[in-house]
């Protein structure tokens, strides 16, 4: 397994406290909602039986939420199952994956035999025409787009997005586009609408981070093939959805408020840590989702040295087309993020430059 943000067991044993601000994680700092939180109580009596292997009513609340219809929709045990699970239904022989971007979709080509290209995106890591032209050129069946993209936090423009797309169903390849970060950026970015045109598209999603479940682990797909759907679903583990977490999404999809909160603070709170890395001099990409991608130039070890502040921070040396001055910061509290500026200053104001 490769490195990921939110690694707080090993934290904890290096550094011996579990006082730690995790800025590794991109999580909703507001925590788990009340809501949420009576839906998991009351449905722990149903833990006798076993859960639903359809999830019917998480599937039902999902369509009423997107307006698709169930049969469209596959659960599981958070994004990442969900990703080899579509890998393994589509089994796909040649794939191009644009990097860099999250490391699952090569893991579960990978694991599946499947040939990868692996598409370096020129700085500022932004996808261009060359990506259609590779598409529209190459003898692929498989691709695995990210929008927005983790972790440079970038949006796809949406005329390239559909050149993309039409090119992709023209030669018949399946395309994987993740947007579970997308609920950070605006409906209006969203593909969902757009499935019934695109029979070749699977978009992933996963309540994860916008309702802070990463523990209870549930994600879902769309997809208007519906064979397709069901290929999914039958594929790996059964029940790969807890009685716990079909209770908890229900719950969440109806807490109009909790989400609506959050995206104002986001709005507001992800500009003003955008706006304070830029001031401390580093390069920093424009955020979209509840992330800020930044570069420390020349400076490889900037998560080690805040360890000693007790600060959490991703560093993204391990993923492709990457060096090791790369980092990415999740959004958190305004105290939090004022403090985490301040010690970077402190370290900024030990180096001549970054």
């Amino acid at each position: 397994m490769k490195k990921h943000g939110g690694d707080i067991y090993t934290a904890k044993e290096l550094l011996q406290t579990d006082e730690l601000l995790d800025f590794s994680a991109n999580i909703n700092p507001f925590g788990v909602s009340a809501s949420v939180r009576r839906a998991i109580e009351d449905s722990v009596q149903n833990l006798v039986h076993y859960p639903d292997p359809y999830c019917r009513k998480l599937r039902e609340a999902l369509a009423r939420y997107h307006r698709v219809n169930p049969e469209h929709i596959v659960c599981g045990n958070g994004g990442a199952d969900i990703i080899f699970r579509f890998v393994r239904a589509s089994s796909p022989s040649s794939a191009i994956v644009p990097v860099p971007t999250f490391s699952e979709y090569g893991e579960a080509l990978e694991e599946c035999g499947c040939k990868i290209n692996y598409f370096e995106m020129q700085k500022p890591f932004q996808l261009t025409e060359a990506l259609v032209q590779e598409i529209s050129d190459g003898d692929y069946d498989f691709l695995a787009l990210c929008n927005p993209n983790n972790p440079t936090g970038s949006l796809i423009e949406t005329g390239l997005l559909y050149k993309i797309l039409d090119t992709a169903k023209r030669k018949k390849i399946t395309v994987l586009l993740d947007e579970c970060f997308l609920d950070m950026s605006g409906d209006e970015y969203s593909m969902i609408a757009k499935i019934n045109s695109y029979p070749n598209l699977f978009i992933l999603k996963s309540m994860t981070k916008l309702y802070a479940v990463p523990g209870l682990r549930l994600g879902y797909g769309i997809c208007a093939d519906s064979d397709m759907v069901e290929r999914v679903r039958t594929t790996g583990q059964p029940w790969p959805v807890s009685t716990l977490a079909n209770a908890a999404g229900c719950a969440a999809l109806k807490d109009e408020k909790y989400r609506r909160q959050f995206i104002e603070f986001l709005q507001q709170e992800r500009q003003y840590l955008y706006n304070g890395l830029r001031r401390l001099g580093f390069r920093v990409w424009e955020p979209h989702a509840n992330y800020v991608f930044f570069q420390a130039q020349g400076c490889g070890d900037l998560d080690k040295r805040l360890l000693k502040n007790r600060i959490l921070l991703r560093h993204c040396d391990n993923y492709q087309g990457l060096d090791a001055d790369y980092y990415r910061a999740a959004v958190r509290t305004h105290g939090e993020n004022e403090y985490f500026l301040s010690c970077l200053q402190e370290i900024v104001g030990e180096r001549s430059a970054f």
